[in-house]
């Protein structure tokens, strides 16, 4: 392996665990409880959208610990499997709750991807508004008078 591409690793790897780090901190002062998983997720949006962060700072190794997603779900399947006797007890209202949270999130998701989208295109029709009105008339017709 050579130096360039373990330097892009441990590169890579700072930005991530200094990302966490800072969640894990946010995360402890939060007067609310939020995951510092979820808090470092939207801290790392932020830092590639305003690029402080650039994608190619992150991309390799974020490429590969999607490759990993399914193996790092298995302890989480196997404490369901684990807490079987919960799951006959109240399965049917956990199921429950997961269809309507499912719903409600998808039809949120929807609503505010058309209020960004209503939202991006009312600058462009100002815009094209303003143009039409600055533009002068070509028309060589006179204006016809009706009678």
């Amino acid at each position: 392996m050579s130096a360039t591409k373990v330097y892009g690793f441990l590169s890579q790897a700072f930005i991530f665990a200094t990302v966490m780090f800072v969640s894990n901190l946010i995360s402890m002062y939060l007067p609310i409880p939020m995951p510092a998983s979820v808090i470092g997720l939207v801290l790392l949006f932020v830092l590639l959208t305003t690029k402080i962060v650039k994608l190619e700072q992150v991309e390799q190794l974020g490429t590969s610990l999607t490759g990993l997603i399914s193996f790092l779900f298995v302890p989480s399947g196997i404490s369901v499997i684990q807490s079987l006797g919960v799951m006959q007890e109240v399965g049917v209202q956990v199921v429950g709750v997961i269809i309507i949270a499912t719903i409600m999130l998808l039809a949120a998701t929807g609503l505010f991807s058309q209020l960004l989208m209503q939202l991006s295109e009312r600058p462009q029709k100002r815009k094209e508004t303003k143009e039409s009105k600055s533009a002068p008339s070509h028309s060589n017709k006179p204006a016809s008078s009706t009678h």
